[in-house]
């Protein structure tokens, strides 16, 4: 017997429907998102695709071009409350950042709309609805990096994944033009289509993509940069550039970037040095020390450009952007110091009858501004009272602190850069990690994970502070489709979350297979 599909309104006699291609069986719906079948401005929803600390994304029909888009609905789920119906609720309390949050959420729509790039998740559409806003965007056919490489069973080679990566990389430089940073560039959101190539997406606010205190953030560890991972650090292009590298070494090589492995001496057999080098420079821990735009990145990884010229490029950014800085420091002492000499010729020129013509001459009096070079002190293991109390270092350098837990003593220098012994002006910034102290936080994995969404169990481990990362398995008939099967820690043992990740196992129809090491 006939019916209507509940997605188009097509006639149809089976589960799935032969028009536009929805099952009639949707999966379970996740709380606080739309039903299945809810008409949103003429865009249809069906199955949700994704939900984060900023939106949820469903996989929806457009019935005016009669085609799948993925309709993407701002719902921040730490600062919204029941729905009401179809509508947006927001907390009592956060309105005000509700609303705000929503703004950058439509900035950042409002610029990707205009963006044209092969390589890019198309964004056709924004429009508000239900007291909040929704980008209506390309369905794109394709499997992500991950599971590309699951389905290859082998890595790249060097000069595939350079012709792979080639339109990602032109498209960075548009982004960088535009203004707009992703934050978020991994092998989850990176696809790669049935056509072999590769397309961006999972573009987000920057609140979701930093560590803060507002919305449940989401970040991917072994390509995220570290900067992301401290509260209120500021992230930007060298950000993309970091993740990308760290992309690029992972389907390379087949194994997740961490500082220090591209010191591994079994690298020549996946890159050439120069593009070791390449990545070396692009992922340098500090942001200052980065290459910041996709065109150096690319010209160093295709051997075009010297290895010095992004060193020799941000000293010489550092020098000019101290002059004024230096200027405004020494200009007081050495007008101090002139007027000494000229009090003292005067005195011995009255003594002994010289003229004035022994006063210094211009090129003296240059000679006494200029500053001088000076071969940076270890300040490892020393503490910041130290520093601070020592006037001839503040005299000398600028200092930028920032903070993190660590086993060190509180108050005790972690890292430093530029390194020891580095010979730099006087002047020069001097960036100092300090240690908070050790975090010794211990949390409890909770009970009754197995079966439920991973939405739901993501935000409830994003409110204990405990980190973790997916990893889908076969589906079974004991666990639906997109549920939790379980983690590799056992439920009820207490964790200290600083150094623990999670694995959250999620039903999946997707076979298990690795990437072997060649």
């Amino acid at each position: 017997m006939a019916s209507e599909c509940i997605i188009c309104g097509s006639e149809i006699t089976q589960d799935s429907c032969s028009w536009c291609g929805f099952s009639q069986q949707p999966k379970a719906q996740l709380p606080g998102t739309l039903e299945y079948g809810t008409n949103v401005n003429g865009y249809v929803v069906g199955d949700v695709l994704d939900m984060d600390g900023e939106s949820t994304s469903y996989l929806a029909y457009d019935t005016a071009n009669q085609r799948k888009v993925i309709l993407k609905e701002f719902l921040p789920v730490s600062m919204v409350g029941p729905r009401n119906g179809t509508q947006v609720v927001a907390q009592q309390g956060k309105e005000v950042l509700f609303k705000n949050l929503m703004m950058d959420f439509t900035d950042l729509y409002s610029s990707l709309v205009s963006i044209e790039s092969k390589a890019i998740q198309t964004v056709y559409s924004l429009f508000s609805a239900n007291g909040t806003v929704y980008a209506v965007m390309e369905h794109i056919k394709g499997d992500t990096l991950r599971q590309n490489l699951i389905k290859r069973g082998k890595t790249y080679t060097f000069k595939e994944a350079r012709w792979l990566f080639q339109q990602l990389f032109a498209l960075l430089d548009i982004l960088e033009k535009n203004n707009i940073a992703h934050g978020g560039i991994s092998d989850e959101t990176v696809i790669v289509t049935d056509e072999n190539n590769v397309v961006l997406t999972g573009f987000a606010i920057r609140d979701l993509r930093v560590k803060n205190e507002h919305i449940m953030y989401k970040l991917y560890d072994g390509f995220s940069a570290p900067e992301q991972y401290n509260l209120n650090r500021f992230s930007g292009f060298y950000t993309d550039i970091y993740s990308v590298a760290a992309l690029f070494y992972h389907i390379v090589t087949g194994r997740i970037f961490t500082q220090g492995c591209l010191e591994l001496k079994d690298l020549s057999r996946y890159m050439p040095k120069y593009a070791v080098q390449a990545l070396k420079y692009a992922t340098q821990p500090n942001p200052t020390d980065r290459l910041d735009n996709a065109t150096d990145f690319v010209l160093m990884l295709d051997n075009k450009a010297t290895m010095e010229k992004p060193a020799e490029k941000k000293k010489a950014d550092s020098k000019s952007s101290l002059t004024e800085e230096q200027m405004k420091k020494y200009l007081p002492a050495i007008i101090v110091v002139l007027i000494i000499i000229l009090f003292f010729t005067a005195m011995m020129s009255i003594n002994t009858g010289d003229s004035p013509s022994s006063l210094p001459t211009s090129s003296q009096s240059e000679e006494i501004s200029q500053s001088t070079d000076v071969k940076l002190p270890d300040f490892i293991d020393k503490t910041y009272s130290q520093i601070m109390n020592d006037n001839r270092l503040i005299s000398q350098f600028y200092f930028n602190i920032s903070e993190e837990y660590s086993d060190l003593p509180k108050g005790q220098v972690i890292r430093q850069q530029p390194l020891p012994n580095t010979v730099v002006n006087e002047g020069t910034i001097i960036y100092l990690t300090i240690s908070k102290g050790p975090e010794d936080v211990k949390v409890q994995i909770p009970t009754g994970l197995k079966g439920r969404p991973l939405a739901e169990v993501q935000g409830l481990l994003d409110s204990m502070g405990i980190r973790y990362v997916t990893k889908d398995v076969p589906q079974s008939r004991q666990y639906a489709y997109g549920t939790v099967t379980g983690t590799d820690i056992a439920e009820g043992v207490f964790i200290n979350p600083k150094d623990t990740y999670v694995i959250i196992y999620v039903a999946d129809n997707t076979p298990i297979a690795t990437i072997p090491q060649e």
